[in-house]
């Protein structure tokens, strides 16, 4: 799993690539996050899609290793799932 970090009161941007296996062309039709803490989301929203990339601004309020940043998203007729450890220090 792939991890962030951020020093406790920061906000900031998250960006994901997102590729094919095939590189084959593709569009990602819809995508939204949700930030959560022990399963308790702290927050969540849609997802900026920019082409193949997704961009995600949180600012995780607690200081903490245990966050995780969920990113769900629609290629065809397929939905995706992404997780983000995020750990505030």
């Amino acid at each position: 799993m792939n991890r962030v970090r951020f020093i406790q009161g920061e906000d900031k941007h998250v960006k994901l690539l997102v590729r094919s296996p095939n590189n084959e062309p593709f569009t990602i039709l819809a995508a939204s996050y949700s930030l959560s803490r022990f399963g308790e989301v702290e927050s969540h929203g849609e997802c900026e899609i920019n082409g193949h990339y997704l961009d995600i601004k949180i600012a995780p309020v607690q200081k903490a290793k245990s966050y995780i940043l969920e990113v769900t998203y629609v290629v065809a007729d397929s939905t995706r799932k992404v997780r983000i450890e995020v750990e505030v220090v």
